[in-house]
């Protein structure tokens, strides 16, 4: 049954109202999450108001550190790779006694 059959004009017109009203009400809180503004800022707003900005400086150098130290890591083990023989088998570990 379509929205329109079995209803009055004025119940029409209401329902017509009524969506128009839902349908600002969404554009209004499309518009404010896209400014910033929405729900979705906050995590981030009140991470900025409770950890002062030398802080989060100091937090993104450690995350890049920690980054670069990833690479020397996985850089070295590209490396070991390439550097072995096709075919070659990779080094067993060996046991080392200490009296």
């Amino acid at each position: 049954m379509e929205p329109s059959e079995g209803q009055s004009p004025l119940e029409r017109m209401e329902t017509e109202e009524t969506l128009e009203a839902r349908i600002r009400a969404l554009e209004e809180r499309l518009r404010k999450l896209q400014e910033g503004q929405g729900p979705g800022r906050q995590p981030e707003s009140l991470f900025d108001r409770l950890v002062p900005a030398e802080a989060r400086r100091h937090l993104r150098a450690a995350q890049r550190e920690r980054l670069l130290a990833a690479r020397a890591f996985i850089d070295a083990a590209i490396k070991r790779t390439e550097d072995q023989p096709a075919g070659a088998r990779p080094r067993r570990p060996e046991s080392v006694r200490i009296d």
